[in-house]
C-alpha cells in the first residue's frame, strides 16, 4: 500500500532556518529565517515548518488501523486520542471514523497551530503528555501515536494507555523512516549526499531516543499480548528542491546543530541544496527540480484484553 502526496508547485517563501538568504544559481532568492533553540518541536516557527513540510499520513492509513480495531469491537467507535499530535497531520485522518477525536501534544505552539487549522467539528486539541493523558478512565477506543512514541517514557505511557482504553480498545504507534530519494540519472548520488548530512554534521545531534526510528521501532515495547506489526506501507512525496530543504530544516537534529553552531547562519542547508541541485544536472531553476522521496512506514498495534 502506498500513499502519494504531491507537493509540486508548493511555494517556499520561508524555510525557518537560521540564515538570511538561500541562493542557488538561476533561482529566486528565498527568505529563510527565525532563530532556533534546543527544545524539540515546541517553538512557533518550528510548529509551522513541521506542518508545512513533514510527510502526511493518508486516509488509507487510518482505514488500515481501523480494520484491526474492528476485528473484535462491534460497538460504535466513540473516542480516539492521538498522542504527540503535533499540528494535527495524523489526528484528522481519524475524524471520519470516531464520534470524538482528541489530539494531545506537549507543545502549546503545535496545539495552537492544529486548532487554527482544524476543519472538523468532532476534533479538538489540547496540551498534555503521553504519561498524563487528560481523559477519563475506560473512555477511549483507540490511542494513536504518529511519529512520536519514541520520545515517551514507555512504562508510564503504557500505564496511562491501559487506564484510558476500554476493554478491547487498541493502541497504534507508527512512524516513517529515513527517506530514499529518486531523480532520473542522479538517484545514487542524491542518496549519498543525503546520508552524508544525516550521519555526518548531524550525526551526533540526534537525541538518543531517535535511534528507534533507525531501527524501525523494532525495540519499542507494547503493553498487551495481542500485537500486530505492519511494514507494508509507505509515504510517497514529490518535493520541489526548496521544499525538501524545508523538510530538512524541520529536523530536531538540525535545530540542535544550529544551537551548537550559531555561526553557521544557514550555510549547512545552503550547501546541501547546492550539492543536491548540482547532482541532478538540471538546467531548471531549483523550485522546478522535483525530487521523489519514499518513506517506509512501520506500524505496531496492540489490543487490550476483554478482562
Amino acid at each position: 500500500m502506498v500513499f502519494f502526496l504531491s507537493l509540486i508547485g508548493t511555494s517556499c517563501h520561508k524555510l525557518f532556518v537560521t540564515a538570511n538568504l538561500l541562493k542557488i544559481s538561476g533561482s529566486v532568492e528565498k527568505n529563510i529565517l527565525r532563530k532556533m533553540s534546543v527544545r524539540l518541536f515546541e517553538e512557533a516557527d518550528h510548529a509551522e515548518v513541521y506542518q508545512k513540510f513533514r510527510p502526511k499520513y493518508g486516509p488509507e492509513f487510518a482505514e488500515n488501523i481501523l480494520k484491526f480495531v474492528k476485528e473484535k469491537k462491534t460497538t460504535p467507535l466513540e473516542q480516539a486520542v492521538d498522542i504527540g499530535c503535533g499540528s494535527g497531520q495524523s489526528t484528522v485522518i481519524l475524524a471520519p471514523h470516531f464520534q470524538h477525536v482528541t489530539g494531545i501534544d506537549v507543545s502549546d505552539s503545535q496545539v495552537a497551530l492544529a486548532t487554527a487549522k482544524n476543519e472538523h467539528s468532532n476534533v479538538q486539541y489540547s496540551v498534555g503528555g503521553a504519561e498524563n493523558i487528560p481523559l477519563p478512565d475506560s473512555s477511549v477506543d483507540l490511542v494513536t501515536c504518529g511519529t512520536s512514541a519514541h520520545w515517551f517514557d514507555f512504562p508510564k505511557f503504557h500505564k496511562e494507555v491501559d487506564r484510558v482504553l476500554r476493554p478491547l480498545g487498541c493502541l497504534a504507534i507508527y512512524s516513517y523512516g529515513i527517506n530514499y530519494l529518486s531523480y532520473e540519472g542522479a538517484t545514487e548520488e542524491l542518496n549519498r549526499i543525503f546520508l552524508e548530512l544525516y550521519h555526518g554534521p548531524l550525526g551526533d545531534c540526534w537525541h538518543e531516543k531517535r535511534r528507534h526510528i533507525d531501527t524501525k521501532y523494532q525495540n519499542i515495547p507494547m503493553p498487551y499480548d495481542e500485537n500486530v506489526r505492519d511494514d507494508s506501507m509507505s509515504i510517497e512525496v514529490d518535493y520541489p528542491l526548496p521544499s525538501f530543504i524545508g523538510y530538512l530544516s524541520s529536523w530536531s537534529a538540525y535545530r540542535e546543530y544550529c544551537r551548537r553552531n550559531p555561526e553557521d547562519n544557514g550555510a549547512l542547508l545552503q550547501n546541501m541544496q547546492q550539492r543536491l541541485y548540482e547532482a541532478t544536472k538540471s538546467t531548471k531553476p531549483p523550485e522546478e527540480v522535483v525530487l521523489h522521496a519514499s518513506y517506509p512506514v512501520f506500524l505496531l498495534m496492540s489490543r487490550k484484553p476483554l478482562l
